[in-house]
């Protein structure tokens, strides 16, 4: 037996380096995984554009904006603790336990009392979210009570959008059930039945809305619902037959559970800590919460666009290899993984920061979203790209935990992250105002990362941090060139001021030669990375997908 900390496994015959076709085999299921997931995310992001341009349009910075953003934060907020956060990372790695097994009666009935488990206790918590809204507001949003008519009307809007919660994290369950029998492209799809129930609202009825943000709160629940109802006719098919039979006595719905309670805030310090920037930001200037909302949604297109579908792979991945003892093989997934990540991260990145102005406003500044709107989200989102990568990081540090059963170390390395943001918010806040807490947020993300990487590799050893280290060092070396090169040749175009479609076709342009720039610096500088890259995507590409 060979002994890891908090876990034993044993050395499968024959694994000893294993062969290099097998890993190839097992990385281009990683690449189909992962491509299955990202192309209704970028389709879904794409929307997500729309919906946040209509909401720009209609609301701008101004306070209806505000008070949807924390209206729409604070579901959202325990969606992410109850669902992503804290109830899928401890329930795929024990739901694939099981169907390993063999035993699909055993499976399900597992999968049927969770289901109706989490379906009772989510809507007591959100009937709970519904009688103290006002409290929650008042919590969150502690200087919205200064401004007439702000407070009530967030207050009723959180009421209006808390049944959303429900739905999501019942979706957010059945997501993890289909990724576990390797159906990646439903699940990744019902973000855009949700973008499109919010525009055909808007579309519809804001125009002619008293107040169009209520508008908008209809439709994030519509799509909440549409996001569930979308699954369930494939779990159908996997087998989950949804007969009420809660059990919380169940062994292993309990087992569960016992993962949940510390993960729910390890798998979130992100959110959480987005929560107290806007919390934080409700005090300053009018927009502020708003400008924090917009630059967050172009950081978030940009991780969907790899990083989250990579993420939503490699629990289901990690959690199969821990399941086989196989931790060899889970290590060498890691490393390949942020290897991964850091080659397209960094020059995400570094384009965020050179383009972050014209990218706001060509994007928003149309309607109610003004030039003052667009420096207030440029400044954010100028901070924002500081931590990408390292947010792209730790998603996929975080599934090895989650997929070894230890939900306790990233909450406790979340605790410490959160105490540092808020103290360096406050610290930051006075000269850069609501840029500061973007910062803030950022080197939070670095921290994180490095606590959780070095607390995994003493849990399984040395997960060859020289060779990923190495191809990430080469990717910010060539993006940092590109990013220059793009801030620099930007204002030489002068058209800050031309037509939507001019500014529209610069920024592709730009954005197509950066990354062209990019790719030829990589060719230079790490061709061999370059090249197995290339082909992990050729090979992948000319197999079917899972």
């Amino acid at each position: 037996m060979i002994e890891y900390p908090g876990l034993k496994v044993k050395r499968p015959r024959g694994r000893e380096g294993a062969h290099p076709m097998d890993r190839d085999d097992r990385r281009d299921r990683l690449i189909r995984s992962t491509a299955a997931v990202a192309g209704p995310t970028l389709v879904s992001r794409v929307l997500g554009y729309v919906r946040d341009l209509l909401q720009a349009y209609y609301l701008g910075t101004g306070h209806a904006a505000d008070a949807f953003t924390i209206a729409y934060t604070i579901p959202n907020l325990f969606r992410r603790l109850t669902g992503e956060g804290a109830m899928t990372p401890a329930f795929v790695p024990t739901f694939t336990g099981l169907r390993r097994s063999g035993d699909k009666a055993r499976l399900w009935a597992f999968g049927n009392a969770f289901f109706w488990d989490l379906a009772l206790i989510m809507a007591v918590v959100t009937g709970l979210g519904i009688v103290f809204a006002p409290g929650l507001v008042k919590v969150i949003a502690y200087g919205f009570g200064e401004v007439a008519g702000k407070w009530p009307l967030t207050v009723f809007m959180t009421r209006v959008m808390f049944p959303y919660l429900f739905f999501i994290t019942l979706a957010a369950l059945a997501s993890g059930m289909l990724n576990t029998f390797g159906r990646f492209f439903v699940p990744a799809s019902t973000p855009i039945l949700f973008n499109l129930a919010v525009i055909a609202a808007v579309v519809g009825w804001a125009a002619s809305a008293r107040e169009p943000a209520l508008v908008f709160a209809v439709g994030v629940v519509v799509g909440g619902v549409l996001q569930l109802a979308l699954q369930v006719p494939f779990l159908w098919k996997e087998g989950l037959r949804f007969t009420f039979a809660p059990a919380f006595r169940d062994p292993d719905v309990r087992r569960v559970g016992r993962l949940m309670l510390p993960g729910i805030f390890g798998a979130s310090v992100y959110q959480v800590n987005f929560a107290l920037s806007r919390m934080i930001a409700s005090g300053l200037e009018k927009g502020s919460t708003s400008a924090l909302y917009y630059a967050s949604r172009i950081e978030e297109l940009t991780l969907g666009l790899f990083s989250i579908a990579l993420a939503a792979a490699l629990l289901p991945a990690f959690s199969e290899q821990v399941a086989a003892r196989d931790i060899g093989e889970m290590k060498r997934t890691l490393g390949f993984s942020l290897k991964l990540s850091a080659l397209v991260s960094f020059p995400a990145a570094a384009g965020l920061m050179a383009l972050n102005v014209p990218i706001i406003r060509t994007l928003f500044e149309r309607g109610h979203f003004d030039r003052g709107s667009t420096d207030l989200a440029g400044s954010c989102l100028l901070f924002f790209a500081i931590g990408l990568p390292f947010v792209s990081g730790v998603k996929v540090v975080a599934p090895a935990f989650f997929s070894l059963k230890d939900t306790r170390t990233p909450v406790a390395i979340g605790v410490a992250v959160m105490a540092a943001n808020v103290a360096v918010s406050l610290a930051l806040m006075g000269s850069l105002r609501v840029g500061g807490l973007a910062l803030s947020l950022s080197l939070a993300q670095i921290l994180n990362f490095v606590l959780l990487f070095v607390w995994l590799e003493r849990k399984v050893g040395p997960t060859g941090t020289g060779t990923w280290a190495a191809s990430a060092a080469k990717a910010a070396a060539a993006a940092t060139v590109m990013g220059v090169l793009l801030r620099l040749a930007w204002p030489a175009l002068g058209i800050d001021g031309a037509a939507f479609a001019v500014r529209a076709a610069a920024l592709a342009g730009a954005i197509a030669a950066g990354l062209g720039v990019y790719i030829g610096l990589l060719r230079l500088v790490s061709p061999a990375d370059l090249k197995s890259v290339l082909g992990l995507l050729k090979r992948a590409a000319s197999r079917e997908a899972p």
